[in-house]
């Protein structure tokens, strides 16, 4: 009898303990130490005292990660890096230097090559913020709204340049999103995967060192409160990027590629969650080819994407390069090359210095552009561009404010108020002022770390201010040049037709008026003659 009571005794604890495990949120907020992503990375987690020896001196670590250097297109020796340095764009990048031209320039990287970044876009954009996201036969899909995104978010890699900002690096591997992704304490990111990391068919994801929960900038992250990730229009929900370091401490990184059927599947954040969470199904969609590129198309439940003939694709000579992954992941404090400039140019200051009004000095080929392109730059567009920026960034700011002006209320509304009441620990016979002093320690340190917080959000949302309208005014620089190439390029074509001799019809009416025809008079070098003008058109009857 006592040895089924033990066994009865042993089997209800063992249920209240499945029960008190069922109840717990598997994705509730998280961070802290030790926590694992799919590729058995940990995550960047939290810990108090962060702030002032990471998010303020790792600037440069990140941008060295990109980069491989100080920093941009003055921190190489484009020789070595790059080794094709004199081949168009068209036959490196192929088909997609037409069907992107309308839409943006192609400049030559001293080290990812001819990449490309789109004109004429929204202040303050960035990769994957116009559309939305859908679960699809392919898991988590990007949906874009711009003309470009079949082929930007769906092959190759973006990578953020100091002195550019996005830059697209072309390549050939199909798949509904390629991003990085972190959630928790209520937040879902997502940030464009670099260049750094490749992808094999055979074997997926390919890091080579690289870690996407430390390689990835904060700033890179597009942060969303779960209860919006479902949402139509959700990059009018995406957080000031000021926050995002912060934010990013709380949040685990989760990315998570399969490959199913010679298919890649983004799983990344648990679908259960979100539907949780928002309060809606996540309808499950398929993917179905478009006939031309162009946005992309949802009917009911299909989503319709173009994707170019492989004979298209194979027209990309880069693609065996980029597909693999740029792995040059350079280390914090690294010691400059032999063969590389020891430290950042003049024109390109650290972060936190003034930057110089007049822009960089930094020499960047630029790719004419190719029709329907315009040929020509509209400076009232770029008055409006600069404008906008400045608008946007005001609004950032009067955000963050908001947002921490009620962290600091919400934190004073938890602190007790001393006098009031008995303290925790007087009723054991502890003195009321010690065990008052004990009950305010926790909150006094909690407006601490807010304070550290803020003030680190501050900072950078500071640096982002200088650096995004530095880049603009770059990008601005870049068109005009883009402009002049394109020019260029057709007085040199026009120029061509014109020296080639016109060709001759073969027969006897030809051969007849060559030998009647009478010769022509020496002319004066100096005398200019009106009929030999560029206008000129060629003899009739050809």
């Amino acid at each position: 009898m006592t040895t089924h009571r033990i066994a009865m005794l042993t089997l209800l604890a063992a249920l209240a303990a499945g029960a008190a495990a069922a109840n717990q949120d598997p994705y509730g907020p998280q961070g802290g130490g030790n926590q694992q992503g799919q590729y058995g990375q940990e995550s960047q987690g939290y810990g108090p005292g962060q702030y002032e020896d990471d998010w303020n001196e790792s600037d440069n670590w990140y941008d060295e990660q990109a980069n491989d250097g100080p920093g941009g297109y003055d921190g190489y020796d484009g020789n070595r890096d790059y080794d094709d340095q004199d081949r168009a764009p068209a036959v490196d990048v192929g088909f997609f230097y037409g069907a992107l031209s309308p839409y943006g320039e192609w400049v030559r990287h001293p080290y990812y090559g001819w990449v490309w970044f789109p004109r004429n876009v929204r202040a303050g954009w960035r990769p994957y913020s116009l559309g939305r996201w859908v679960e699809s036969d392919y898991g988590w899909t990007w949906v874009s709204y711009e003309r470009f995104g079949w082929a930007t978010y769906h092959y190759g890699r973006w990578a953020w340049d100091r002195y550019v900002g996005w830059l697209w690096v072309p390549g050939t591997d199909w798949a509904p999103a390629w991003v990085a992704w972190q959630q928790g304490n209520g937040y879902i990111g997502w940030a464009p995967l670099p260049p750094a990391v490749g992808f094999d068919l055979r074997m997926g994801i390919q890091l080579g060192g690289f870690s996407l929960s430390f390689g990835i900038a904060p700033r890179n992250y597009a942060f969303v409160e779960e209860r919006r990730f479902l949402d139509t229009r959700i990059g009018g929900y995406i957080v000031p990027e000021a926050r995002n370091v912060t934010i990013i401490h709380n949040t685990t990184n989760i990315t998570n590629y399969t490959v199913v059927d010679n298919r890649v599947i983004n799983h990344g954040v648990p679908v259960e969650r979100v539907e949780r969470v928002t309060g809606r199904r996540a309808q499950r969609m398929r993917i179905a080819a478009a006939s031309a590129p162009g946005n992309t198309v949802v009917e009911r439940d299909v989503v319709r994407i173009y994707r170019p003939a492989e004979t298209k694709l194979q027209s990309v000579k880069v693609a065996e390069r980029n597909n693999a992954g740029l792995r040059r992941v350079a280390k914090p404090g690294k010691a400059a090359r032999a063969d590389s400039p020891a430290q950042v140019s003049p024109q390109r200051p650290e972060a936190q210095q003034p930057k110089e009004k007049k822009g960089s000095g930094v020499q960047i080929p630029v790719a004419p552009r190719v029709p329907p392109a315009p040929p020509k730059v509209n400076e009232r567009q770029f008055e409006r561009e600069q404008q906008e920026l400045k608008a946007k960034q005001q609004k950032q700011q009067q955000s963050l404010q908001q947002t921490q002006r009620r962290e600091k209320a919400q934190v004073s509304s938890e602190a007790p108020k001393p006098g009031k009441g008995k303290a925790a620990g007087a009723e054991q016979g502890e003195p009321q002022q010690a065990a008052e002093g004990k009950a305010q320690k926790a909150p006094k340190a909690d407006a601490q770390e807010v304070q550290k917080r803020h003030a680190a959000e501050l900072e950078e949302q500071k640096v982002l201010r200088e650096r995004t309208a530095e880049q603009l005014k770059n990008r601005q620089q870049l068109q005009r040049q883009a402009a002049q190439a394109t020019a260029a390029e057709q007085a040199k074509e026009k120029g061509q037709a014109q020296v080639q001799p016109p060709k001759q019809k073969q027969g006897g009416k030809a051969k007849a008026a060559d030998a009647t025809a009478e010769p022509k008079k020496q002319k004066n070098p100096k005398q200019k003659d009106p009929k030999d003008q560029d206008d000129q058109k060629p003899p009739t009857g050809v």
